[in-house]
C-alpha cells in the first residue's frame, strides 16, 4: 500500500496571553530563521497593552506546527527539541513585546495611572511619582502585587484603584486568536510569511531577501549573519543591516560579475566562502573608519549603505593595496552629498559596478560628480538641521581635520566612545515657538558625554566658567 497523504489544514483557536508568553519563553513557540528582526519601538508597547486592557482586537497570530526540521532565528529563548514545534509565522513583534513588558525590561517598562486609565512608557517623572504611576510588570507579578495591595488604605479611592489594578491583571487572560498551519511544508510556511507581509503591511526588501536566503540556505542567517550583526551592534555600528551585508556578500561572491546575483540564487558553498571574506572585510572597513575618522560608532555616520562600497573594496584589495585615506575621503564626500538618501538601491548598484573596475575610487568619485560637478564642500552644506546627518558628519570631519578638541576640556576626543553633540546655545534659552532654530549644525559642538550631562541647559558663559 502506498503512503497515506495527509492533507494540510488550518486550525483556528485562541490562546491566553499568559500561556502565549510562557510558551515563547519556554521555547515551545519559536521564531523561525526566515522571520525578520524584532523592530518594534518601545513606544508601541503601551497602546498594545491598552488594547488588551480595553478588550480591543489585536489581530490573530499564525503558527506553523511541524515536525519538519527548521532553524530558529534567535538563540534565546532556547527551542525545546523532541516535540512538535510551533513556529511563529506572524505575530513576532506582539509576542516579544508582551514578553518584555511582563518584566519591564529592554526598554519596555510600561506604567499605569489608575485614575485616568492611561498606559505609557516609564520615564524619570513617572518613576519619581510612585503614588500615581504603577509599573505594569509589578501589577502582573503576584508577589509585587500583594505588596501594592497592602499599601492601599481602604478608602473609596483605594477600592477604585484596586478594581483598576485587577482589570490590568486580567490582560493575562485575554484570548488572542491563533491559526495553526498543520501538515504544511517548510516552503509553505515561508510562502505564507511572505504573502502575509506583502498583502498587508509590507516587508522591507531586506526582510524579503533574508527570508529567501534562510529558506534556501538553512542555518546561514541564524548561525552566521545574525550573530555577526549582533556583534556589530555591540560595537556601536547599529545602522548596518542584513541587506547591507547581503549586498556586500553577493559582490564578494562574484566580484567580476556584470550584475548582482542574489544570495538565494547562489550555491551554499559560494555563499559560505563569500561570507567569511565579507566578515573580515567588514571588520577591516570599520577599522579604517575608526583609525582615519576617529569614529567608534555610527551616531553621526547616518547610513550603513555608506560602508558597503568600503567593505567591497576591502574584500577585493590586499592590505598593502588599500588606500585608507582615499576610502574615507570618498565616504566623507558621499555622506556630504546625501549619496544614498534618495534612490539608494540605484545609487548602490552604480557604486558597486564602480568597485569592479581598475580604478574604483576614481569611478566612485565620477558617480558623485554626476550629482554635483564640484566636490568641494560649500558653506550651505553645513547649514542644515541636526536631522541632516550628512551635515553633522561633514562638520565632525572638518573639525577633526583641524585637530578636533573637546569643546570645554580641550582634550582630544578621537576614538572616544562617550562623545555627545552639545547645543552651544541651549534650546531652553529660545522661545518655545522658535526652538527649532537651535537645532542646526552651526549650533553644535562636540563634547564629552559626562560633561554634557553635568552642564545640562547651562549656556556657554556658565559652562566655560565651570570648566575653565
Amino acid at each position: 500500500m502506498g503512503a497515506i497523504m495527509v492533507e494540510p489544514t488550518l486550525k483556528p483557536e485562541t490562546v491566553k496571553v499568559k500561556h502565549l508568553i510562557n510558551d515563547y519563553r519556554s521555547g515551545r513557540v519559536v521564531i523561525p530563521e526566515f522571520q525578520r528582526e524584532y523592530v518594534w519601538k518601545p513606544s508601541k508597547a503601551a497602546p498594545l497593552v491598552d488594547s488588551l486592557y480595553r478588550g480591543f482586537p489585536i489581530s490573530s497570530l499564525l503558527v506553523w506546527q511541524s515536525t519538519e526540521e527548521a532553524r530558529a532565528r534567535r538563540k534565546q529563548p532556547r527551542p525545546i527539541r523532541g516535540t512538535t514545534m510551533s513556529w511563529l509565522i506572524d505575530g513576532q513583534q506582539r509576542v516579544i513585546t508582551l514578553s518584555r513588558m511582563m518584566n519591564g525590561d529592554e526598554g519596555i517598562d510600561i506604567v499605569f495611572q489608575p485614575e485616568t486609565n492611561v498606559f505609557r512608557l516609564a520615564n524619570a517623572a513617572t518613576r519619581n511619582d510612585h503614588n500615581n504611576w504603577f509599573r505594569v510588570a509589578d501589577l502582573l507579578d503576584d508577589n509585587e502585587y500583594r505588596q501594592i495591595r497592602r499599601n492601599l488604605d481602604g478608602s473609596r479611592r483605594a477600592d477604585r484603584r484596586e478594581a483598576q489594578f485587577e482589570k490590568v491583571r486580567r490582560v493575562l487572560d485575554y484570548e488572542v486568536p491563533l491559526v495553526r498551519m498543520i501538515n504544511h511544508s517548510f516552503g509553505d510556511a515561508v510562502l505564507a510569511f511572505r504573502r502575509i507581509n506583502t498583502l498587508g503591511v509590507k516587508l522591507k526588501k531586506q526582510d524579503i531577501e533574508s527570508a529567501q536566503v534562510a529558506a534556501k540556505h538553512s542555518g546561514f542567517v541564524a548561525d552566521e549573519v545574525v550573530p555577526f550583526l549582533d556583534e556589530m551592534k555591540r560595537q556601536g555600528f547599529t545602522r548596518l543591516n542584513v541587506m547591507h551585508l547581503f549586498r556586500a556578500c553577493a559582490f564578494v561572491a562574484q566580484p567580476d560579475g556584470r550584475s548582482r546575483t542574489p544570495l538565494h540564487e547562489l550555491e551554499k558553498r559560494e555563499v559560505s566562502n563569500a561570507w567569511k571574506l565579507t566578515e573580515r572585510a567588514t571588520k577591516h572597513a570599520i577599522g579604517i573608519v575608526r583609525s582615519e575618522l576617529g569614529l567608534v560608532n555610527m551616531d553621526i555616520l547616518w547610513s550603513g549603505a555608506l560602508l558597503v562600497p568600503l567593505i567591497c573594496l576591502c574584500a577585493t584589495t590586499s592590505p598593502k593595496g588599500r588606500d585608507a585615506r582615499s576610502f574615507v575621503a570618498w565616504l566623507a564626500l558621499a555622506a556630504l552629498l546625501h549619496r544614498y538618501s534618495g534612490s539608494s538601491e540605484t545609487a548602490l548598484d552604480q557604486d558597486l559596478r564602480a568597485c569592479r573596475g581598475g580604478d574604483p575610487i576614481g569611478a566612485l568619485l565620477g558617480n558623485l560628480r554626476q550629482a554635483r560637478p564640484s566636490l568641494a564642500a560649500h558653506a550651505n552644506d553645513f547649514a542644515g538641521a541636526l536631522n541632516d546627518r550628512s551635515g553633522l558628519l561633514a562638520s565632525y570631519i572638518a573639525c577633526m581635520h583641524r585637530g578636533i578638541l573637546d569643546f570645554y576640556t580641550g582634550g582630544r576626543i578621537l576614538l572616544h566612545s562617550g562623545i555627545d553633540r552639545h547645543h552651544i546655545l541651549p534650546r531652553a534659552q529660545f522661545p518655545e515657538k522658535s526652538r527649532s532654530i537651535a537645532d542646526t549644525v552651526a549650533n553644535i559642538a562636540f563634547i564629552n558625554g559626562d560633561i554634557n550631562k553635568s552642564i545640562s541647559y547651562s549656556g556657554p558663559e556658565v559652562a566655560c566658567t565651570r570648566f575653565g
